[in-house]
């Protein structure tokens, strides 16, 4: 089970960078400013071979290894998450248990925050603070002006992955975890963090095997069960955040993304060797219906491992990323149309714009 890019500034960002406080608006690029994105690859277990590249949003060229080649050393183990916040990048590694704050324009490194053995996972910005997941089962605030860690909220649940911000609270996934004999259990709740406090106040109840969540408005969120792979199937909820009921999609999301009241997601499923298949959906969220996407090319998805969307565009990014091997990153109109195929790192998981 799988737990697991160049905006340009201009000149005159980096130059005042060190009297402003995140976050900070960034500055309108010129006509002449390439549209770039930031495409994060997780890598292999093991293989210390993490990548950020960057994308060119105009033509659809790939800048693979743009970190390795600015910083002359790899990202480090396992890169888990990636946001583009204030006037920095932020890179979980969730191996090396660092976080890497990056320079959005030169691709270098400022600063790598030691996490001890933490093992950060996924992070949320707010208020020039980031917050981190943490499989210790915390939620860590670090600042992003010091870059130092300024608190740590200890977590109820089982391991925390994904987070999403709703007004003054926290609200993240409990997933799972090994018991005593190795065996994996499976939580079904999400975690929710009062930020003026910084503590747990109390658990909404949602599928088994939470792992993927994101804010839909001021009083709902969607959030993706994978499910315990036994008697309690996957299944994907919006939920009231006020009295925590809820109301199912018509499909299942392995993973998905949300624009204009839509979610585009994918739903991956196995044969009896264990070979995977996927199929695409848009779901309207004013009617609840679901629409098949890319009916096309999804036999040429079948390993697809990450969707997102560019809010300016609508595009649709899809990897492909078969385990151990590099990504093929798909890039799809609104309509469907295929605009980009290019070749990513070893396990491609997100497009950051």
């Amino acid at each position: 089970m799988k737990h697991n890019v160049f905006i340009l500034l201009m000149l005159s960002a980096l130059l005042t960078t060190g009297c402003k406080k995140d976050p900070q608006p960034d500055p309108e690029p010129t006509d002449s400013t390439p549209k770039s994105a930031y495409l994060l690859s997780e890598g292999s277990w093991g293989g210390n071979d993490a990548e950020i590249s960057l994308i060119n949003l105009d033509n659809g060229n790939i800048t693979l290894d743009w970190f390795s080649s600015n910083n002359r050393r790899g990202i480090g183990d396992l890169a888990q998450d990636l946001i583009h916040y204030g006037n920095k990048l932020y890179a979980t590694v969730f191996t090396s248990n660092t976080i890497e704050v990056i320079n959005p324009v030169s691709g270098k490194s400022i600063k790598q925050i030691d996490m001890g053995n933490r093992g950060p996972r996924y992070i949320v910005p707010h208020n020039g603070k980031i917050y981190v997941s943490c499989y210790d089962k915390t939620i860590v605030c670090i600042d992003t002006l010091s870059l130092l860690i300024e608190a740590s909220c200890p977590l109820s649940g089982m391991q925390p992955e994904q987070l999403c911000i709703i007004g003054d609270n926290i609200y993240v996934c409990n997933c799972w975890q090994y018991d005593a004999n190795g065996n994996s259990v499976y939580d079904s709740t999400v975690s929710v963090v009062n930020l003026p406090s910084f503590t747990e106040t109390h658990k909404i109840n949602v599928g088994h095997n939470p792992g993927k969540i994101k804010a839909l408005d001021s009083h709902r969120f969607i959030v993706s069960c994978a499910g315990d792979y036994d008697a309690n199937p996957a299944q994907t909820l919006i939920v009231n955040v006020s009295d925590g009921s809820h109301q199912p999609l018509p499909v299942a999301a392995t993973n998905f993304d949300i624009h204009d009241n839509n979610v585009y997601l994918y739903n991956t499923s196995y044969d009896a060797q264990y070979h995977p298949s996927a199929n695409f959906y848009k779901v309207d969220l004013s009617t609840m219906q679901a629409q098949p996407i890319l009916q096309q090319y999804s036999s040429d998805m079948p390993y697809a491992y990450s969707i997102n969307i560019d809010p300016a565009s609508g595009n649709l990014y899809i990897s492909n990323s078969p385990y151990n091997a590099n990504a093929d990153l798909y890039t799809f109109r609104p309509d469907g149309t295929l605009l980009h195929k290019v070749e990513g790192g070893i396990l491609s998981s997100k497009v950051v714009f």
